[in-house]
C-alpha cells in the first residue's frame, strides 16, 4: 500500500512555516497501522501541482494534500486539481451554503473572494469543514483517492480525523496491517539505548525497531507488518510480539516510563488520576514549565490543584513559608530551599504531593560549584519530604546552549522523581 502526502504553500517550502501537519498526520496514520511511503512539498505553482498529481495518480494508492484551499489568488489547489483532471470546476451550492453560514453566525457578510472556496472539480466528493471556510473534498483519479484539505492545522485535523481517516481505513479495506508498541525511555542516551537494544533484530528478524528522540525522552518502537505472517505454529504472530516487547522492557528496565508510549507528563497524570491524588507545584527555575505540561494533559483538572511560580526569594519566604535562614546559610539553589518549597506548597494547598524546582537554566548564573544545568528538585507527599540535585551541564560534560533545554530537562526530571515516589507508595 503506498500512501503519500503533499503539503502545498510557499510559506512551508520557502521555511517561513514549520510543516506540522505532514508529522501529525504520519503519526496519527501509523497509529493505526498505516505507513507513509513519501512526502512532498511544493510551493503555490499551478504548473508544478499538475505535474504531482499526474505522477502520483500512476504510482500511489492513497494522496493526502494539505493547503491551496484558501480564498485568495494563490490558492490554486482546487484550479490544479480541475486541470490535471482535465475536468471543470462548477460551483457547490451546499458548500457555498455552509461558508455563508459560518459568517453569519459570526454576524459577518461572506466577503465575494470566498466564493472561490465553494468550487471543486465536477467529479470531486465535498468534505464538510464545520470550523473554517474552506471545505475538502476528495476524488479518485487513475489509480489512487487523492484527499484534499485546509492547510490550518486545527481545521485538518478535525476534518482528518472526523472524516477523512474513516474513508481511507474503509478504501483500503485493512490491507496494511501494521502492529505498533511505543515506549518512553527517560534517563538514556539514544546511542546508549540502540547498544542495549543492538541483538533485537536478531532475535526478531521479522519486527522493524526504531527511535524518535523528544528532547529530554526518546521513543523506542517498534512495528509489524501482519502479511508477514510467521508459519511456525510457536512462533505466533501474538506470541512474537509480546515476546519483543518483553526483551525490550528486560534491556531498558526502570528507565522505561510508559510502555504505552505516553508522554512524562501523560503518565503522571495518568499515575495521580488512578490513585485519586492530588497536586500542587511551586516552581522558581523551570518558570512554569513543569504546570504547564500537566495542564496541557487532558483530564488535568481531576488532579492538579495549584502552581506558584516563586522566582524571587522573598516569594518562597512569604508564600511558600521557606525558612529565611534556609536561603542565607545555603541558597535559594540548595537541596533544603527545594525541599522546603515543596513542603509549603503541599501544606498550603493540602495536595497529596507538593514538588517544586530551583536551579541555574544558564547560560549565565553557573559557578564552579553550582554550574548551569544544576537543579534541586523537592518532593513533599504523605509523611516524606525528599530533595534531590541534579548537575545535567555536568552529566552532558557542557551546559545546554539554550535556555529552554535546561528547563525542559529540570522539569522532566522533576516529574519523574514523582512518578517513581508514586509507584513507590501505590500499586498502579
Amino acid at each position: 500500500m503506498k500512501i503519500e502526502i503533499l503539503s502545498i504553500g510557499d510559506e512551508i517550502l520557502l521555511g517561513g512555516v514549520k510543516d506540522t501537519n505532514f508529522s501529525w498526520l504520519a503519526a496519527k496514520l501509523l497509529d493505526n497501522g498505516i505507513t507513509i511511503t513519501r512526502q512532498t512539498c511544493i510551493g503555490d505553482n499551478l504548473k508544478n501541482i499538475i505535474s504531482f498529481i499526474q505522477k502520483t495518480s500512476k504510482r500511489a494508492d492513497i494522496v493526502i494534500v494539505t493547503g491551496g484551499l484558501g480564498p485568495t489568488s494563490d490558492d490554486i489547489t482546487s484550479k490544479a486539481v480541475a486541470l490535471a483532471t482535465k475536468d471543470k470546476l462548477v460551483l457547490n451550492k451546499k458548500a457555498l451554503l455552509s461558508i455563508e453560514n459560518y459568517f453569519k453566525q459570526k454576524g459577518l457578510d461572506m466577503p465575494e473572494t470566498n466564493k472561490k472556496q465553494a468550487e471543486f472539480p465536477l467529479k470531486a466528493l465535498i468534505i464538510e469543514n464545520s470550523y473554517g471556510t474552506a471545505p475538502g473534498f476528495y476524488l479518485k483519479i487513475r489509480k489512487p483517492y487523492f484527499f484534499f484539505m485546509p492547510g490550518v492545522p486545527f481545521e485538518m485535523k478535525k476534518m482528518f480525523k472526523a472524516d477523512v481517516l474513516p474513508i481511507i481505513k474503509k478504501k483500503i479495506n485493512q490491507k496494511t496491517q501494521i502492529f505498533l508498541k511505543k515506549f518512553t525511555v527517560f534517563g538514556l542516551a539514544e546511542a546508549e539505548i540502540n547498544s542495549r537494544l543492538k541483538d533485537f533484530s536478531k532475535n526478531f528478524p521479522k519486527i522493524k525497531l526504531g527511535f524518535r528522540a523528544n528532547f529530554p525522552l526518546i521513543e523506542v518502537k517498534f512495528s509489524y507488518d501482519y502479511n508477514n505472517k510467521y508459519t511456525d505454529a510457536a512462533q505466533s504472530t501474538n506470541n512474537v510480539v509480546k515476546q519483543a516487547g518483553n526483551w525490550i522492557a528486560s534491556k531498558l528496565g526502570n528507565k522505561i516510563i510508559s510502555f504505552q508510549g505516553l508522554s512524562m507528563e501523560q503518565e503522571v497524570i495518568r499515575l495521580l488520576i488512578k490513585n485519586n491524588l492530588k497536586i500542587a507545584v511551586a516552581e522558581s527555575c523551570t518558570g512554569g514549565l513543569i504546570s504547564h505540561m500537566l495542564t496541557n494533559v487532558s483530564g488535568s483538572s481531576e488532579c492538579f490543584i495549584f502552581s506558584g511560580i516563586t522566582y524571587f526569594n522573598d516569594a518562597k519566604i512569604n508564600i511558600l513559608n521557606v525558612n529565611k535562614n534556609t536561603i542565607i546559610k545555603y541558597g535559594a539553589v540548595h537541596g533544603e530551599t527545594a525541599k522546603e518549597m515543596a513542603e509549603g506548597v503541599k501544606n498550603i494547598t493540602k495536595a497529596d504531593y507538593g514538588i517544586s524546582t530551583s536551579g541555574i537554566a544558564g547560560p549565565k548564573g553557573g559557578t564552579d560549584e553550582k554550574p548551569v544545568g544544576t537543579v534541586c528538585i523537592g518532593i513533599a507527599g504523605y509523611s516524606i519530604s525528599m530533595k534531590k540535585n541534579f548537575s545535567w551541564g555536568k552529566k552532558y560534560n557542557f551546559p545546554f546552549k539554550e535556555r529552554f533545554m535546561n528547563k525542559k530537562i529540570f522539569a522532566v526530571t522533576a516529574l519523574e522523581l514523582l512518578r517513581r515516589e508514586i509507584l513507590k507508595r501505590k500499586i498502579c
